[in-house]
């Protein structure tokens, strides 16, 4: 008999299975390797020219005491973990304590170290060490133009938000992850700040972050702080802001339910923005809370309203559109952004710190009751491809510290014309996503169009055209998803927002910031109906797991990610529930460095098989919380999980008549050139070191051959974390599997059940009930 449960109604509810923990197979990574073999011809010529860009760093750190950071640059070809120069740069010379974009390392350096390095180079003649070196390009001292990125201090203090007489720009000093160090390095960025009577203040930012505010007044303050050897990089403080709202449409006459009316607890979201108005008609009913930030004559709550109810009546002010249930869902009022727009009273400004002050504060009171927080905001700034910023790796670590999960909007592009679509090569360039959608645990949101327009406008379920895209840095896929946010001509002349309520009616704007709530809500649905209380990571891989094209209602096709993401998300109760013909486990575990595990002779249901060969279509969704250093630049995750589902085949040698059993994988990747084998192809097209990856197969006609299934997961790690055993977690991961008949017709989920009975130790995927609204 089929397990099954009912939810409210005559309709039956098919459960995913949770697959306990503890099953699968625990072996050891066997060690490999062939013997090293250079990039290049390491002559006496190639020694001679690394040998003096070390001996031109040495004369000029001589006059300075402790260590310094200098800079190297290896080939692409030597980009990957197993090529990294670990013995030329090592204890005894200049040890890798840093990394920047990628193939880019910082190394420690002293004149005696130095003095070490320049011998080995000239000198040492073992395989390993003429590979390493052949792995080079070029060895640098830092300089105060490259810790300012290559402005001017000039042109620094002047992009720099002012904050009474003086400038504020952000500070990163150099970790080095050795206590004495960045001591140092702190010790003499902050005594010159004393001496100079700069102000400077880390509030906000994580412990071990070495980042600050500094408050400067003049081109001299730009230009002595980029003097400082511990300072990695000076910029200006990055605005956290919104786009001003659009105008108000005529109230018309909704019946919106208020909270009085629902029987039963709702999800709740924290709307992180400019505040919630009381002045609409039972707004206040599903306002739970409320924390302000904001003085009293800064205050323009417009657009965390018009954000709040989409929240909570998304469905029931857009009821053409697809994609938004309409379980009640109610938010509390985190009221952070000052008012703007000159046209409605006084303004003011809210920077990257003050924004992290006021969330760790708020966490730490309502973080346990609290899952969803929404991030409507962002700043003017371009994300780099080579380097995560800092907000989102502040917004990583409290979304790991409290365990939460933030929404956050991927931007918009504003000038005139606006982007097409297919964007064209400058248009990629420009319309790139904005700090922080960066955040690798962060959820990012883009918007689709939800109509046609006739004129310079874009398609139905396109990007919209001010939707800005990815991808992020080290080409992980950003935006995540995607939902309506409205769409508009690219010459700006004909507009049709999404709808939502103003202060006293009924208000129609456009914008990443209401295509994010709309997938906030859903997430909410996800914390709330799965108890107990799922983690961040597999209430994402569930919000992932069945998103689609909105174009075809199929799978994003490869290029087009990082438009559209993995898609536009499936509501509850779609995305927490089989249907007859496909069945969905999930499995969430545990990885250990050095080993994989693997799930042998996998249950694959019975009528998809058929003289020896399977048939059917498979998709998977694996999410994790990397691992993450922020010293390492475009190499901030740490580690990475790779997945392979696929059939053992028997091959018989042809010279010696004797078989044996090989494994094939038959569930690829999405998103991917396998053609490519370097490590920055493996990272843009591979998406290696991505938190999240997509699986899919739909297995030829005419079916593959195999004796059984195997699943296999192993974790990679960087910056040797894996050395010190005793000190490295397991990594935990969410993995969700899908088996389905695509015709339709086949008893998928009964077959599985079973399998799943004799084969693991599983319990349903428990759901609470749904609150309903009042008769």
């Amino acid at each position: 008999m089929v397990e099954s449960a009912r939810s409210t109604g005559s309709l039956e509810r098919l459960p995913i299975k949770l697959i306990m923990p503890k099953q699968g197979r625990e072996r050891r990574v066997q060690a490999g390797g062939s013997q090293p073999r250079p990039f290049r011809e390491v002559d006496m010529h190639y020694r001679q020219s690394l040998g003096n860009q070390v001996d031109a760093i040495r004369e000029a750190i001589k006059p300075q005491s402790g260590s310094t950071p200098i800079r190297v640059k290896l080939i692409t070809k030597a980009i990957a973990k197993s090529h990294r120069p670990a013995r030329l740069f090592s204890e005894t010379s200049c040890p890798i304590v840093a990394g920047g974009a990628l193939g880019e390392l910082y190394v420690k350096a002293t004149g005696d170290r130095l003095r070490n390095l320049y011998e080995t180079i000239m000198h040492d003649k073992t395989p390993q060490l003429v590979k390493e070196i052949s792995s080079v390009e070029r060895i640098e001292a830092m300089t105060p133009t490259t810790r300012r990125h290559g402005q001017t201090s000039e042109a620094l203090l002047r992009r720099s938000p002012r904050r009474g007489k003086g400038f504020l720009a952000r500070v990163k000093l150099f970790e080095f992850g050795i206590p004495e160090d960045d001591e140092m390095f702190a010790s003499q960025f902050t005594t010159l700040c004393s001496d100079r009577g700069i102000k400077f203040d880390n509030r906000g930012y994580s412990t071990n972050s070495a980042t600050y505010l500094a408050e400067c007044r003049t081109v001299e303050d730009i230009d002595a702080i980029s003097q400082v050897i511990g300072v990695r990089a000076i910029a200006p403080m990055p605005l956290i802001r919104v786009d001003h709202p659009s105008n108000v449409i005529d109230t018309e006459n909704l019946h919106l339910p208020t909270r009085d009316k629902i029987i039963g607890e709702v999800p709740v979201v924290v709307v992180v923005d400019s505040g919630i108005s009381d002045c609409f008609p039972g707004m206040g009913s599903w306002v739970v809370g409320r924390i302000s930030d904001v003085a009293p004559e800064y205050r323009n709550p417009e657009h965390g309203t018009f954000v709040a109810g989409l929240i909570c009546w998304g469905k029931a002010l857009n009821p053409t559109l697809e994609g938004i249930e309409q379980d009640p869902c109610a938010v509390f009022d985190l009221q952070v952004l000052p008012n703007f727009d000159p046209a409605k009273g006084d303004t003011s400004t809210l920077n990257e710190s003050e924004l992290l002050i006021s969330l760790r504060s708020a966490l730490q009171n309502h973080a346990n009751e609290f899952k969803v927080w929404n991030l409507s905001l962002g700043s003017d700034k371009v994300c780099s491809l080579d380097e995560f910023s800092n907000l989102a790796q502040e917004l990583d670590n409290l979304q790991e510290e409290y365990q939460v999960s933030f929404v956050i909007s991927a931007g918009n592009y504003s000038n005139l014309p606006l982007l097409d679509y297919p964007r064209n090569t400058q248009q990629n360039e420009l319309g790139r996503i904005t700090e922080p959608a960066d955040s690798v645990l962060g959820i990012t949101v883009g918007s689709i169009s939800q109509v046609d327009l006739k004129e310079n406008g874009l398609k139905q379920n396109h990007p919209s055209a001010f939707s800005r895209h990815g991808a992020g840095p080290n080409h992980i896929i950003k935006p995540d998803l995607v939902h309506y946010g409205g769409t508009c001509s690219t010459d700006g002349s004909d507009s049709m927002g999404i709808r939502s309520i103003k202060n006293t009616g009924i208000g129609e704007d456009l914008g990443t910031s209401f295509s994010t709530p709309l997938v906030s809500r859903m997430l909410a649905q996800i914390y709330h109906r799965i108890t107990p209380t799922p983690t961040p990571v597999l209430a994402r891989a569930l919000l992932t797991h069945h998103a689609r094209d909105p174009r075809t209602g199929h799978r994003v096709p490869d290029g087009e990610e990082n438009y559209f993401g993995f898609g536009l998300p499936k509501p509850p109760p779609y995305c927490l529930e089989c249907s007859p013909h496909m069945a969905t486990l999930v499995f969430d575990d545990t990885l250990r460095s050095g080993h994989f595990l693997e799930w042998d002779d996998f249950p694959f249901p019975p009528s998809l098989t058929r003289d020896g060969k399977y048939f059917g279509e498979i998709w998977m969704t694996l999410a994790f919380a990397p691992v993450r250093g922020e010293r390492w630049g475009t190499e901030y995750c740490e580690t990475h999980i790779s997945a392979h589902l696929g059939v053992y085949r028997t091959q018989v040698s042809r010279s010696t008549g004797i078989s044996r059993e090989i494994f094939k994988g038959l569930v690829p990747p999405e998103h991917r050139n396998a053609d490519k084998l370097y490590e920055s192809y493996q990272v843009e097209k591979l998406r290696k070191w991505a938190p999240v990856r997509t699986y899919h197969a739909r297995l030829k006609d005419t079916g593959e051959r195999g004796n059984r299934w195997r699943l296999k997961l192993q974790l990679l790690t960087r910056h040797d974390i894996d050395k010190d055993l005793s000190n490295l977690k397991p990594q935990p991961f969410s993995l969700i599997i899908s088996i389905a008949d695509p015709s339709q017709q086949l008893p998928i989920y009964d077959e599985m059940v079973q399998l799943v009975r004799n084969r693991f130790q599983s319990q349903n995927l428990n759901l609470r009930a749904q609150a309903r609204i009042r008769a």
